[in-house]
Formats: C-alpha cells, structure tokens, sequence
C-alpha cells in the first residue's frame, strides 16, 4: 500500500549518499569474507601459523582432493570471528535501541579497526585469533546496527534498493578482497597488507557513524520528536511528511506502551509476534544454509584441491565467481523493488538448488576413480559455482537480510534484528567451522546436503513470506497479519484487539 505522500518523498542526493556510507558496514562483512580464504590459502601464512596444512595440501600425490585443507585450527580462524559477533550481536541490540544506530555504527567501525592493526601484526596463533576476536565485535554492531539504519531512513518505495546496498558492498568487499589477495599472494608478507586493509572499511564506518544523521525512528524512539521531524523532512526532500511522521510517532507510542509491560525480548515471543519470531530466525538460517560461505570461505581450497589449478589460478577464480556476485547484486538492487520479494526468494532458491545438485553430481562421477579432474569438468564446475552464486546475489543474500530488518514492528525491532544477527552469525561460525570436516568426510555429498536445504527454504518462501514491496516499514505488521499462511497459525484478531485495550 503506496500512499500519494509515501509517493511524493524523494530519492535525495543525502540520503543516498548517507545509506552508501552507513552500508560500508557490508564492506567489513565481506572483506572478511573474501580475505580469509584468499589469506588461508597463501603458503608464507600457512607456513608460520599452520605448517602440517602447508605440508598436507603442497602434497597432492598422497592426499585425498577433498581433504587436503581438513585442520580445526585453520577452520577456527574463519570461524572465530562470527563466534565473537554472535555473542556482541545482543548487546548490539541495547546499544542500539538506547544509544542510536550512529553510536552502534561507530562502536563497530572502531572494533574492526583495531582487529586490523592486530591481525597485520600477528606474530602468532592466539593473536590472529584475538584480531578475529575484535573483527566480530565489529560485525555484529555492524550487522545489527546497519540494516536498521537504512531500513528507516530509505523512503518506502526506495527501502529495497537502497537496503540492499548493505549486500552491494558486502559483495563489493569479497570481490576487493580477492583482488588484493590476487596481488599480494607473491610477497612474504602480503597477507599482512591483505588483513590490514580491512582497516579502511572500519575507518569510513566510524566516521560515518560520527557524522550522519541519526534516523527520524530511533530519535523519535528516544523523545526527540522535533529533531526527527526537521531530520525526515530532509532526507524525504520535502516537508509533506506529516503522514509518516505520525505513524512513526504512533509506532514508537505503541512500542513505549507494550515495553511498559513487557521488555521487547518477552513482547517477541508472544503469540502475536510468532511470524515476526519465526521469519527473524529462519531467514538468516536459510541464508547461511544456502551453502553461500562455504563457497566464499574455501573457494580458493575448494578449486585448489578438487581442480588442482595452483594457487594463482584459483585465487582467480575466486575473482571471477566475487565479480558474478557483484553484478548479480547489482541486478537485485532493481529486480527487489520491481518485482518484489516472495519471487526472488523463491527463484533464487531453485536456481541454487540445481546448481549444487549438478555439481555435487560432477564431483561424484570425475572423483569415483580418479583423484584428478577432467578440463572441462573444471570448466563446469565453475559455471555451475557461478550459476549459484547468481542467484544468492540477486536472491537470499540480500533479502536474507532485508525481509528480517522490515518485518519487525518498532517495539520489537531491535530485538529482532539483534535474533537476526545472532542466528546468522552463529550458522556462519558452525558452516566456517565444519565445512572443511564435512567436505572431507561427506565429499561430493556436502554439494546435496546444501543443495536439499536450497529447495526446502524454496517452499518457505513461496507459503509463509508476506510481500513487503512498497509498505511503509512501520505498516508492514498488518501485512503480515492478514497473510493466508499465519491466519492459519494463529488468532490475529488478538493482536488487534491487544492495541485497541491500550488505555
């Protein structure tokens, strides 16, 4: 439902300018992403701080291809980080609700920072872990304090577009990543300059943090109604905003009522905020479960072993499959607002479903008797890896984290995104953890494993998601109210009548 006001507000020059900034956030996410994998893979690293899987993975002879990469420690060191951002994510949340999302900015900003300048310093094991350590702190401010932000800011026929620039430059920051790991792989100590320049990131998010405006729903959420006022009527490029001021000034009513009674945490778990509860933490599970991180993470491993290509080449085709993300988010910036949600979500989730299953299928025959692979069943393994990063460019990558932030009413938002955050970093942490296990031990199976998953989080988003193009954020609880699927679940007529008894 577009509003004739809601139409009026512009797409202004601040705004945009303001959500790039506030999304460079998304650039600490995926440089990390990029970087690890890349730096995992750099023989002068893995000989000072992992020397058996140096000595494993130089012997390609007398390794099995799917093993060759199989050590706890090294997979502690991806997944350190998003262990540390799990545990930061809940009190992100406070911080975030009581302080602003510009103070949750800056925290996560100055927290990657200093993680950059240890990890470049590292001089051994506990202290690349301690760098992991900051860097997760940082992401989970980040993650949790970014996608509100732009959530609130955005005007609502705007909000997919300029949300999903928080994807744009996670993807973004992969594809840097990889390109900085392309240069320095040939200097003793290019993973030094490789982990040091997340720094820059984190540099541009403190600063943001510092200098933008703080968004008209959590100013109001603290009492400052006219500073809201003056700060929506700019960043809408009109001073028409009587609507949506109301009902963000209603929301945050509301919202004050309930936490009277009840904190936001309590309020989430309540019969009427079941498909708020269940959307926050099966999204970002279905988002990592795509089998996305496990490509991000060890495709330099992955192509290295399965493929053999040697260590330049893989890392260049890890550069190629950052670039079909790139574009592919790209194209999501135009196609989530166009055509909306539920359909993206769901063809993005076929579309990876046929991809893993044709290359889980590819390993098994090239690998039944032979430890080598055939060119042009590298050629299509590939393809078939870019075909599934395509469509978590375009699909869950960024609607993983979108459909979450906009679904969640003002009295339980943070609350929610702080679940969302938690739930995604925590499946990111277990996938960094075990995918080097479960690739040794399942083989080609681990392509099924996540390709069954892909079609399962298919059915969920064609039957239970409500499709939030175009409403309003703070309206979009109503939507979700009159879904086919949850009036099935549950009693809405409670919910309402919950809001007409507050006095």
């Amino acid at each position: 439902m577009q509003t004739k006001e809601s139409g009026e507000a512009k797409i202004t020059v601040y705004v945009v300018i303001t959500c790039i900034v506030a999304a460079s956030g998304g650039l600490l996410f995926g440089f990390d992403g990029g970087v690890t994998g890349g730096v995992s893979n750099m023989p002068n690293f893995l000989e000072k701080f992992f020397p058996e899987v140096e000595i494993e993975s130089g012997n390609s002879t007398s390794t099995d291809p799917y093993c060759r990469y199989d050590s706890q420690s090294l997979a502690f060191f991806a997944s350190s980080m998003y262990f540390a951002g799990m545990i930061a994510s809940f009190p992100a949340g406070v911080v975030t609700r009581q302080y602003g999302r510009k103070v949750s900015m800056t925290v996560a900003g100055t927290f990657f920072l200093i993680g950059s300048i240890l990890l470049a310093a590292a001089e051994h094991y506990a202290m690349l872990i301690i760098g992991r350590i900051f860097w997760g702190i940082g992401v989970g401010f980040a993650d949790q304090s970014v996608t509100i932000y732009n959530s609130e800011m955005a005007p609502p026929q705007w909000r997919g577009a300029l949300h999903i620039l928080f994807q744009f430059l996670t993807v973004s920051g992969v594809l840097i990543a990889q390109l900085i790991n392309y240069g320095t792989q040939h200097f003793d100590w290019g993973w030094r300059l490789s982990l040091g320049l997340a720094g820059i990131p984190g540099l541009i998010l403190t600063a943001g943090g510092i200098f933008l405006l703080e968004t008209p729903n959590s100013l109001v959420e603290r009492g400052k109604v006219e500073q809201a006022r003056a700060v929506l009527e700019k960043i809408r490029g009109t001073p028409n905003v009587d609507r949506e001021m109301d009902t963000i000034v209603n929301a945050s009513k509301e919202a004050r009522e309930r936490e009277e009674r009840e904190s936001p945490w309590r309020s989430l778990f309540r019969k009427e905020y079941l498909p708020n509860l269940v959307i926050c933490v099966l999204m970002p599970f279905f988002q990592q479960f795509t089998g996305i991180n496990a490509i991000i993470f060890y495709s330099p491993q992955i192509f290295s072993s399965l493929i053999g290509s040697g260590l330049s080449a893989s890392l260049l085709v890890a550069i190629i499959i950052g670039a079909v993300q790139v574009v592919a988010t790209g194209i999501g910036l135009v196609l989530a607002d166009k055509f909306g949600r539920k359909a993206l979500l769901v063809e993005a989730a076929v579309q990876a479903f046929i991809a893993q299953f044709l290359m889980g299928l590819l390993f098994y025959f090239q690998f039944r008797n032979s430890d080598e692979m055939d060119d042009w069943a590298a050629i299509l393994a590939i393809l078939l890896s870019c075909g599934f990063i395509s469509a978590f460019g375009w699909g869950w990558g960024p609607l993983g984290w979108l459909v979450p932030s906009e679904i969640q009413p003002m009295e339980t938002r943070s609350a929610g995104q702080s679940i969302t955050v938690f739930v995604n970093l925590a499946c990111t942490a277990l996938i960094g953890q075990t995918f080097l296990p479960m690739l040794c031990g399942m083989k080609f199976g681990v392509f099924i494993f996540f390709a069954g998953w892909n079609l399962i989080m298919s059915v969920f988003a064609g039957l239970c998601l409500p499709e939030t193009k175009g409403i309003q954020i703070d309206e979009v609880q109503h939507a979700l109210h009159s879904h086919k699927f949850w009036k099935k679940v549950m009693d809405a007529e409670d919910y309402f009548s919950s809001y007409q008894n507050i006095p």
